[in-house]
């Protein structure tokens, strides 16, 4: 909504419970503690006062991720003696010694030198930490780090924020210093939002400190040394920032407990985003513990240990190192084919952004990139990728793989994914919209570059390329023409294969269709769910029914397998699901060939295939078809398949 207001001229506010705020304010339109399904009043005036009114309004009407993506299942708060309770942000077991990380509190010069001069240093400040953050979302944006770069955005939106800023500023022109005017309007805020009542609200309390303790080391440089990590440190503090985990060697962080905070926290986020064990809410007991004082992290279950004794921590280490057994043991024979007790082999494929993430798929034994997602060559940067840039990236990731293939879609943005030089218009539904291949018909030029560059590669017998968002057959043989004259242009005789990614249903209800036009035919089960069960997968208040076991999208895998099978095309799964352990002996029941997942998870998908029966998973694949729910589904996979 603040992003709609800030387009137009006009003067936005909401108003809500009697108040009224600024809608391109995002600590204001906080401040409301509007909830969802609240009724809402907007109020606009200006010249272009009609288009802001009708674009904001469809703004608070349209779900958004917005950074805050739902936390897996979550164990609740359990009181055990002698333990710190709280809640499991990001599951995991650790031991390591605590590293106190209080809050930043530098003392600051009260009064200013004049109004004008402290204005300066302000902007000043405020333009090294916008240049900072930008560098963390292209960093993570790179990395295909989605969950980063959103939260780094958002922390873009609060340093921009107007209200913060004229509060600021009324600070500066009182004789306050900069420091402790930005401060005080900070902390104001924070004030505010912590007396709420909403605890998703109060957790941005945590943005706001961070963007405060950013701006004074900006202003006034460091309070202090960085803080002293021991080999396994787990950082405690009241609230922990993301730009304080994300600055810190991740080879040392073992953990985090922090006194507040939640699950649906930014740190939470990155946390099980690194895979670092966090537990947060655990209130004062967690600011009782010493720097450097060692303790059991058990955040699967909720709980620290404090004061371990030498059983505990031998059975914790003994635990820890059970674990690491089995990854490494996976590790060893990761590079070995998936085959299954009855002998049939299933590709084990990654989900890559770049050549770092091919490298690294090849060291976890993956045995092709099942999908290269290459609009991260396109959404950091102010222009589109030439046609030469972009056969190099592909070129790079092809002989990363050590001969193995590679799937790389074509560019998939419009909707949510936006790229500011396409200047595609606003959508009331972005994810019905304009998007995937319809954003490249709507582009033929940015199409046909990045068809020529892929053109380019060599050899082309290990290239496939992969459409996104296909409806029906024509749009499959438009793109199959197009490629083939482009490829008469260029001199290039031999072709790449071509595959369709099932993401709507009707693709998949046509799959004969397109499997005769089509080499192969690949899954994507997050866009496949959302439009099957009509639940945007962005909705966090939906995050517990979307779930891709629900027996009416496995009728849909069911009949894109028998859909391709007719023409003897194989179907893969790239999405979430394929890492869900419960789905994979579904997905191979169903008659999948090949699973795409990340990198780290190709040993662990590996060894479960292989301790499974295809036969024996197809017959109870087919019973599960007929169950109503997907708790249902769940439900029967557990007893089954146990270890799933």
């Amino acid at each position: 909504m603040q992003q709609a207001a800030k387009a137009f001229a006009a003067e936005v506010a909401i108003e809500f419970g009697g108040q009224r705020a600024n809608a391109r304010s995002v600590v204001a339109l906080m401040g409301l503690g509007v909830a969802e399904s609240d009724r809402v009043a907007v109020i606009a005036g200006g010249a272009d006062a009609a288009a802001a009114l009708e674009a904001v309004s469809q703004a608070l009407q349209t779900y958004s991720a917005a950074g805050h993506a739902p936390a897996a299942a979550m164990a609740a708060v359990v009181e055990v003696e002698g333990r710190i309770a709280g809640v499991a942000a990001a599951p995991g077991l650790a031991i390591g010694q605590a590293v106190r990380l209080d809050a930043f509190d530098m003392p600051l010069p009260e009064r200013g030198q004049d109004a004008e001069a402290e204005r300066s240093l302000l902007a000043a400040a405020q333009l090294q930490v916008r240049g900072a953050i930008q560098r963390g979302i292209d960093a993570a944006l790179r990395r295909g780090a989605t969950a980063e770069s959103d939260i780094f955005a958002a922390h873009l939106a609060l340093l921009d924020d107007p209200e913060l800023q004229a509060a600021a500023e009324r600070g500066i022109d009182a004789g306050l210093s900069a420091g402790l005017a930005i401060r005080q309007s900070i902390r104001a805020q924070c004030a505010v939002l912590s007396g709420l009542g909403n605890q998703l609200l109060a957790e941005r309390v945590a943005d706001l400190k961070d963007i405060e303790r950013q701006l004074l080391r900006a202003l006034y440089g460091d309070a202090g040394a960085a803080p002293e990590l021991f080999a396994a440190s787990i950082l405690v503090a009241d609230d922990l920032a993301p730009s304080e985990l994300t600055r810190l060697p991740r080879e040392r962080v073992a953990g985090i407990l922090t006194a507040a905070g939640g699950a649906s926290g930014h740190v939470a986020i990155l946390a099980r985003a690194m895979g670092i064990p966090a537990l947060v809410a655990c209130g004062p007991a967690a600011l009782a513990l010493r720097h450097g004082q060692q303790l059991i992290l058990d955040a699967s279950a909720g709980l620290a240990n404090p004061q371990p004794d030498a059983a505990e921590l031998a059975a914790a280490r003994a635990e820890i190192e059970q674990l690491a057994a089995r990854q490494r043991a996976m590790q060893a024979s990761a590079n070995a084919p998936a085959i299954t007790r009855d002998g049939v082999a299933i590709e084990v494929a990654v989900n890559i952004a770049n050549a770092d993430d091919a490298r690294e798929g090849v060291a976890h034994g993956a045995d092709a990139v099942g999908l290269l997602r290459t609009e991260f060559l396109f959404i950091d940067r102010c222009q589109a990728p030439t046609e030469s840039e972009q056969t190099e990236a592909y070129q790079a990731v092809l002989d990363a793989l050590d001969g193995r293939n590679a799937i790389i879609r074509t560019l998939d943005v419009g909707g949510d994914k936006d790229v500011p030089y396409l200047q595609l218009p606003p959508e009331p539904n972005p994810a019905l919209g304009l998007r995937g291949i319809r954003t490249g018909f709507a582009y033929p030029e940015m199409l046909d570059t990045q068809l020529r560059a892929l053109l380019a590669v060599k050899p082309l017998s290990r290239l496939r390329i992969l459409v996104p968002m296909i409806a029906d057959v024509g749009e499959l043989i438009r793109l199959r023409e197009r490629i083939e004259q482009l490829a008469a242009g260029m001199g290039v005789a031999e072709l790449p294969q071509l595959g369709v990614m099932v993401e709507v249903p009707s693709a998949a209800l046509l799959a004969d269709q397109l499997a005769r036009h089509a080499d192969f035919l690949s899954i994507g089960s997050n866009d496949l769910t959302q439009y099957t069960l009509a639940m945007d997968r962005c909705n966090a208040t939906l995050a517990a029914r979307i779930d891709s076991l629900h027996p009416g999208l496995l009728r849909l895998i069911a009949i894109t397998v028998e859909g391709a099978r007719k023409h003897g095309k194989w179907v893969g799964v790239c999405g979430a699901m394929a890492s869900d352990p419960q789905a994979v002996p579904v997905l191979l029941g169903l008659g999948v060939a090949e699973l795409s997942v990340s990198p780290r998870l190709v040993p662990e998908v590996k060894n479960q295939l292989r301790g499974l029966s295809q036969q024996q998973c197809k017959i109870e694949a087919e019973r599960l078809l007929s169950l109503s729910s997907a708790q249902a589904v769940r439900g029967r996979v557990v007893e089954l398949w146990p270890a799933a």
